[in-house]
């Protein structure tokens, strides 16, 4: 699952030569590397830090790591602090997704990659 603290702080320092396309999964970093001599790509990727920072965290998931924050849910009981969360099926990829944090594991995972959550 990426993250965009680091997808932001890849593009403030290595940004001109697109390491923070490359992490986000993106074939432009390939442009990037073409024209990193013309400064173009640095002023490009500094913007681009700017926006992964300011963007809310539900639309940077659902953008770069296809999570769907409709698609997490989850229901509070009244009886103290605990959540009890609803396990939610990805038919298209075969996979299970974490009711906690989002993450798809594998399908026969017993516990969420990411967050360590049970499934």
């Amino acid at each position: 699952m990426k993250n965009r603290y680091i997808a932001a702080i890849l593009a403030f320092f290595l940004g001109g030569l697109g390491v923070h396309k490359f992490y986000l999964g993106k074939w432009t970093g390939v442009i990037y590397l073409l024209f990193c001599w013309t400064y173009i790509p640095s002023i490009i990727a500094l913007i681009e830090g700017i926006l992964y920072l300011t963007k809310g965290e539900e639309a940077f998931n659902e953008k770069y790591n296809g999570i769907n924050p409709a698609t997490v849910e989850h229901e509070t009981e009244d009886v103290g602090f605990t959540d009890r969360y609803i396990m939610t099926y990805d038919n298209t990829a075969n996979s299970l997704k974490c009711p906690k944090c989002g993450h798809i594991n594998e399908v026969g995972s017993n516990f969420c990659e990411k967050c360590g959550q049970k499934l």
